[in-house]
């Protein structure tokens, strides 16, 4: 990828047209090898390019994954993203089989360690609970 940058010609000022994000993405995505342009025609024959690949909302469901993920509290990360209402955050935030599998095993650690505690002998319960309260 690193080739293909330095193929790119160097562009001075603003890196994308305030005026035009999308097709100025598309271009760059397109020279980048993450998505391409595909020829199309109207039904009164004007030509058009049509985008498909990497799009920036692609970008913005990562970040929010990525915070999250990194231990961001969820209200931090819909502050930076930008939305506003719990809802759309929650159809950013997509939780996988993985996500789940994790946190059952957490819960499963934390009922271990609860049993543990309640299946010491007497004497020693009050210890492992001033230790497990303490940590």
């Amino acid at each position: 990828m690193a080739a293909d940058l330095a193929a790119i010609e160097s562009k001075r000022g603003p890196v994308f047209s305030a005026v035009n994000l999308r097709t100025e993405w598309a271009k760059a995505c397109t020279a980048l090898g993450l998505g391409r342009m595909e020829g199309q025609e109207s039904k009164n024959g004007n030509a058009w390019s049509k985008y498909t690949g990497l799009i920036i909302h692609d970008l913005r469901r990562s970040a929010i994954r990525n915070m999250v993920n990194a231990g961001t509290p969820e209200l931090i990360a819909m502050k930076i993203s930008g939305h506003k209402t719990r809802a759309v955050f929650d159809r950013y935030h997509i939780i996988s089989a993985d996500d789940v599998s994790a946190a059952m095993r957490k819960i499963e650690a934390a009922s271990v360690s609860v049993n543990s505690v309640k299946n010491a002998p007497r004497t020693n319960r009050k210890l492992l609970r001033a230790r497990s309260s303490s940590g």
